[in-house]
This record gives C-alpha cells, structure tokens and sequence, in this order.
C-alpha cells in the first residue's frame, strides 16, 4: 500500500464542516489534501455558485432550486454556522490548491469555460462530470484542461467511455472496482480517483486497489490511514 495516493477532499473537508463552504475548503487545506473537490451550479442571474444539490433544503436554510434564486437571494442563506454559498471565484481566491470542478448543472459550463480562460486555470483545474455531455464540450473546447468521469459503479463501459471522452481521469464509486481494472485503467492512461474514502478501510481499500487518489469527507484522517 502506497502513501503517495492523492487525497482528495471531497467538498472541502465535509465530516468536520459546513460541506461546499470556504471554511470547508479551508480546513481541508489545512488538514493536508493534496486537492479539493467542489460541486457547479448556476444562480438565475449567472454566477458560478457551490452547492451540491440542486435545491437548498438540504446544506442551507433555504427552500426550492438554487437555479430560481439570485447571487443576491442565495447570499441571504446560511450554508451551515453561518457560512454562505460561495461562488467559485472566491474559492479560487481562498485557497491555493488544485480543484476538482464537477459540473452539477449541464449550463453552468460556459461560464466556467469562460473563468478557465480569463483566469488561467488550465493548471490548476480538473473538469469532472457524471454528464459525459460536459465532458465532450470541454473536450471540444478546452482541450487542454484534464477532464474527469464520475460514475456510480466501476465496469469496463466505464473505462471505454472515458476514453471516448479523451479523459485523464475516471472517479468510480467503489461498487465494481478491482486491482485488474485499476490495472486496465493505467494501461489506457486513466488515473483512477476511487470514492467515497471515508473511513480507515475505506481509505486502505482505496490504496490496496492501486487508486491513484481517493475522495474523502475527512482529508487529515486519510493522511494518517495512509501511514
């Protein structure tokens, strides 16, 4: 087992804060990832805002869609100990590391693409998506950013997909995963990014399987798994 496998902090550090906050994002920082993972959606009036769900009930004292409220409606919300949803500009900002995208809302690309480009984040940015119609956009597009396939459930469809896609990444869930298309997925070129890590086997699992990184809730209990 390797302690060199990336960790990943899934919406920043998400077991110990506000998930998709910049105290997460934070934290995660300073616990030790080697990345974070954040989730895209778009206000009504066009900013690139960080929410998971498509709907605020669940992280924010707000009801209904998150697409239906404005920059300034969302700022009202409280997204956990008083954290507000932040836009993806300010987490560029507060934070130094690279950044997993997932783009969550199909039209939250463009802007994205846009921000790519105007702040020159081809290095600093991986493009992620369970939507394989994102991906071809940003292949087309941007093709000199990594791009990312998230699926559920490994299988070698997977593998075959995200080489359709010219991705550099595929992030399966563990249900399917095995050392042999661990192995299938480095031959092809594909770096694996195994999820969700969340506790000591989960983490270990990840690393015996010969994962390349693991997504995780709890990015400084990883590193020391990892030991």
């Amino acid at each position: 087992m390797s302690s060199e496998m990336m960790i990943v902090g899934h919406r920043g550090a998400m077991g110990v804060e506000p998930e998709n906050t910049l105290r997460s994002f934070r934290r995660a920082e300073k616990d030790g990832a080697d990345a974070l993972e954040l989730d895209l959606h778009l206000s009504a009036d066009g900013r690139l805002m960080i929410m998971h769900d498509a709907k605020l009930d669940r992280t924010t004292d707000g009801t209904g869609p998150l697409a239906e409220r404005t920059f300034a409606e969302l700022r009202e919300l409280d997204a956990g100990q008083g954290e507000r949803i932040p836009t993806f500009e300010e987490v560029l900002d507060a934070t130094t590391l690279p950044i997993q995208a997932e783009v969550k809302a199909v039209r939250a690309f463009p802007l994205l693409a846009g921000m790519v480009v105007e702040r020159d984040l081809v290095h600093r940015i991986t493009i992620t998506s369970f939507h394989a119609e994102v991906l071809e956009a940003a292949q087309r597009e941007l093709p000199e950013v990594p791009r990312g396939f998230i699926v559920s459930k490994a299988s070698p469809e997977m593998l075959d997909r995200a080489r359709e896609l010219g991705a550099a990444w595929v992030c399966p869930g563990f249900p399917g995963l095995t050392p042999e298309l661990v192995a299938e997925c480095h031959e092809a070129g594909l770096l694996v990014d195994a999820w969700p890590g969340n506790d000591e086997a989960g983490v270990r699992h990840a690393a015996e399987l010969g994962a390349d990184a693991v997504t995780t809730n709890f990015p400084a209990d990883a590193r020391t798994w990892l030991v």
